[in-house]
């Protein structure tokens, strides 16, 4: 008889004991669901998550460290916080993503962002081609955020959004045609009879063929010739064109466009070939490592930059500065906006571009054009002598 009753009793606490879990459980559901309401509560009573913004960036390339300046600049922006504020108070999340320079991780995160409406604007990417991709993804949405571009200079880009009607795209830097403007003046300056061979950067094709094209036909324009256009990188070297000047004189000038690791390569092979020739670098290798291998080879050497102004002459313009006015253009633009979703964001940029305008920037001046071109800046030509750069003023 006890041990029955010991059985029974037993029972009642581990069936007391199973109930109170459950009713933990469900009781812990309910509170999560009254939390998870709350904290997404907006002021007028809807539902909806807190906001943010997506700095998408390619810390992790190798001999590539533009991004990571322009990152390292736009935290120094912010001074620790993590968020922005816009008009009416609301604070606006800021998360940074990395897409490791890759086309296919670009575009999975490009389609995450999409399809979070929480997402409302986003700051990238690290070149032109991820650029490209990201901005296909978003022109594929009927309800895209807002993309600002802080170092992608593919006329294309700004072309695609404006034929798709997207006008909440702004550019930071000038484009491809900028550039190529200055580089066939330089050019010109350097070897008037504008024999100029080009080398394309397999990297990044959608910025490298771009502009290649652009500074050629400006040189053909100008009574020039383009005597060599060929590709470098892993499929691709300067020594294929090398044997055919063997029956025709050298190039009077190169011009490498790119990113810096494929120019350090371009640098190296020319060093093995004893070619003096002077050499023109795109704004891509805008790197301290160009200036400390351009000391392997007796050529003038010449990069081009959209910073300039506050640099230290011993080193390379740097994308930070670029990064801390991303920052404040994006504080800015964010802190003009009231119930900042998506959508209201996106129609605050389309309406305000062209009265937004950063004018005393840490790397130049942001003033943008109907299409969201930056017109207030322009592109700087160091020349690397001596370890050292200095600016050519002229162009």
């Amino acid at each position: 008889m006890n041990r029955i009753k010991k059985v029974l009793q037993w029972s009642k606490q581990h069936a007391l004991a199973l109930v109170i879990y459950v009713l933990g459980l469900i009781l812990a559901a309910v509170i999560g669901r009254i939390t998870t309401t709350a904290l997404n509560r907006h002021d007028t009573g809807g539902l909806r998550f807190e906001p943010y913004i997506a700095v998408v960036v390619s810390k992790e390339s190798v001999d590539f460290p533009i991004p990571e300046e322009f990152l390292r600049g736009f935290q120094d922006g912010s001074s620790g916080k993590t968020y922005l504020e816009t008009r009416d108070g609301r604070k606006v999340d800021v998360r940074t993503f990395e897409d490791l320079g890759s086309v296919e991780e670009a575009r999975r995160i490009a389609n995450d962002l999409v399809h979070d409406q929480n997402c409302i604007l986003a700051i990238g990417n690290s070149n032109s081609t991820l650029t490209a991709t990201t901005l296909d993804v978003f022109l594929g949405s009927s309800d895209p955020p807002s993309y600002i571009l802080p170092i992608a200079t593919a006329n294309e880009l700004i072309t695609k959004a404006k034929t798709a009607g997207h006008g909440a795209v702004l550019r930071m830097v000038p484009d491809n045609a900028e550039q190529a403007d200055v580089i066939q003046r330089l050019i010109a300056n350097l070897a008037p009879t504008q024999r100029a061979a080009i080398y394309i950067d397999e990297e990044n094709p959608v910025y490298s063929l771009n502009l290649s094209r652009d500074i050629a036909s400006r040189v053909r324009r100008h009574g020039g010739r383009i005597v060599i256009e060929e590709m470098l990188g892993p499929s691709n070297s300067i020594y294929s064109s090398r044997e055919a000047w063997k029956s025709e004189k050298p190039p009077d000038i190169i011009v490498f466009v790119g990113v810096a690791h494929h120019g350090l390569l371009l640098i190296d092979q020319l060093s093995e070939l004893a070619v003096h020739t002077p050499l023109v670098f795109t704004d891509g290798c805008m790197v301290g490592a160009l200036i400390e291998n351009i000391a392997k080879i007796p050529n003038r050497a010449f990069v081009l930059s959209p910073v300039g102004g506050k640099n230290e002459a011993t080193q390379m313009p740097t994308y930070q500065p670029i990064g801390r006015d991303a920052y404040t253009l994006t504080s800015q633009i964010i802190s003009g906006c009231s119930n900042c979703t998506r959508t209201n964001l996106r129609s605050h940029i389309s309406q305000t571009k062209q009265q937004t305008m950063l004018s005393n920037g840490n790397a130049g001046e942001y003033s943008f054009n109907a299409d969201g071109n930056n017109i207030g800046m322009r592109y700087h030509v160091y020349e690397i002598t001596g370890g050292k750069l200095k600016e050519v003023t002229q162009f």
